[in-house]
């Protein structure tokens, strides 16, 4: 924030001369000059996307833009499968599109999306279990004839973390992706089963940075969603270290659902100067 020192400021109902006038806007001036980097500075290039500290500036710039709606309501039923093959996730936003985004350039890609859950005191709600999830995440296309695919750093949730039956993500692998709570458990004093409370109505969002290691084509972009899911310490994974993971587990499909309502996929393109 940029300091202005007045050394003559204007007092309440006081007369100013044209001369007065301009010394105070020269002071202004002065102090935040209103140039073309000022201007994109506090407009547009916010310092979170400081990259060179040489001068204080991003250095960034954009190269393209866009996004897509989807108005339509999708319901997504809980798995009910306990081993593979599970019940296939559900596509909720198709992005079709056609950009090159070549080494060293950043994509950023957000989304969100209305949501209504509903569900029942049935698996996998126990009293012990207060963290059951749905998925979205994002996924990308990378060939014209090709297939979608979870974009880099992220799981479809079908990751073996513990063999052979335990497939999942470990939350290493969740950087693309948005959770939403499916409800919430209590314990009521003398009563052996719990009480659960699904939340009303609401608003997901999420976002995916990612600065390109080698030159890539994009032909879309979509969001996934899946559940249900609940997270457990996996002490004994199959790769990688002891971690946080998300298990993907079975639930009657008449019960436990999500209705994912509008939704929107949007990008940035950037490269610095």
């Amino acid at each position: 924030m940029s300091r202005i020192t007045n050394t003559n400021p204007p007092k309440r109902g006081e007369k100013l001369t044209s001369s007065e006038i301009n010394e105070v806007f020269i002071e202004v001036n002065n102090a935040f000059p209103l140039d073309s980097d000022n201007v994109r500075n506090e407009g547009i290039d916010q310092p979170s996307f400081d990259l060179n500290t040489s001068h204080g500036k991003s250095g960034i710039i954009l190269i393209d833009a866009d996004n897509h709606d989807d108005t339509s309501s999708h319901i997504v039923h809980a798995n009910t499968a306990v081993n593979i093959p599970y019940d296939s996730p559900t596509t909720v936003n198709t992005f079709n599109l056609v950009r090159t985004f070549n080494e060293g350039q950043l994509l950023r890609v957000y989304w969100q999306f209305e949501n209504e859950v509903v569900g029942s005191n049935t698996t996998p709600i126990t009293l012990t279990t207060n963290a059951t999830a749905w998925v979205v995440w994002l996924e990308w296309k990378l060939s014209s004839s090709g297939s979608f695919e979870p974009i880099p750093n992220q799981s479809d949730f079908e990751d073996i973390q513990i063999s052979p039956a335990t497939h999942g993500a470990a939350t290493y692998n969740t950087y693309g992706c948005t959770f939403v709570n499916h409800a919430f458990v209590y314990r009521n004093p003398g009563s052996p089963s719990p009480n659960v409370i699904f939340p009303p109505a609401r608003t997901g969002y999420g976002c995916w940075w990612y600065q390109a290691d080698q030159n890539y084509t994009i032909y879309g972009l979509r969001l996934q969603c899946r559940g249900l899911v609940q997270n457990f310490y996996n002490s004994t994974p199959v790769n990688g270290p002891n971690t946080n993971a998300w298990e993907l587990v079975d639930s009657p499909v008449s019960t436990h659902q999500i209705t994912i309502d509008h939704s929107n996929l949007a990008f940035l393109l950037m490269e610095q100067k």
